[in-house]
């Protein structure tokens, strides 16, 4: 992605300061209403039409589906058909990556992401985020789209912190950024479906044939 050069909002460099603080940041309502709306319209109108995909663990050869252990369906963003909502996200994302490297020195390079949406019943197990054998993913970013989510209706993100379980609701707005090779992570079942954008900033590979 090419640099922007658009003022930085606020909040994002909250984001950064909390990353340097602790490791992870949750910004609630962080996206303007009618792009999470918009973008929550897409992930269920895919959803609807069938055309997403039940998701896997591991990586290469290694990958398998294993509903019990990961539950959510997707698909990624630049597999999508082209949506000026999904333009915007991309460039609020490359306005969040502008930041972080700015503030924290990363050298995020590119952005990884997908809608994810978990049915009833669904989860994902205890994980880290970044693969043992690539260090690339650095900042993993969690961008909620239930506009309906009420108290009981579960898939909250838990994160496992050296201060203990921290519990995140799936509401619409919501935006969690933490280190994807320090955060233990798990999505608790949801009672209806739970709807995300869930996505990497990827550093610049110091080995070429890490990509």
């Amino acid at each position: 992605m090419t640099e922007v050069s658009v003022p930085l909002p606020e909040p994002f460099q909250v984001v950064a300061d909390d990353l340097v603080a602790r490791g992870w940041s949750v910004l609630a309502d962080s996206l303007p209403d009618a792009l999470v709306a918009q973008l929550a319209g897409q992930c269920r109108a895919l959803w609807q039409a069938d055309d997403l995909t039940p998701a896997a663990i591991g990586r290469g050869s290694e990958q398998q589906v294993v509903p019990e252990r990961r539950g959510d369906y997707t698909r990624w963003l630049d597999d999508c058909p082209p949506h000026a909502a999904q333009d915007d996200y991309l460039l609020w994302m490359d306005v969040l990556r502008l930041t972080l490297n700015r503030s924290l020195f990363l050298g995020l390079d590119t952005f990884e992401t997908h809608y994810a949406l978990y049915p009833p019943g669904a989860g994902y197990e205890r994980h880290l985020d970044r693969f043992q054998d690539n260090p690339l993913r650095t900042v993993s970013v969690v961008s909620y789209l239930n506009q309906q989510w009420q108290p009981g209706d579960g898939g909250e993100l838990r994160l496992y912190l050296p201060e203990g379980v921290r519990d995140v609701a799936p509401r619409a707005g919501t935006l969690v950024v933490f280190l994807s090779d320090l955060i233990e992570h798990e999505v608790l079942p949801a009672r209806c479906d739970r709807a995300s954008l869930v996505g990497w900033f990827r550093r610049r590979p110091d080995n070429p044939l890490l990509r």
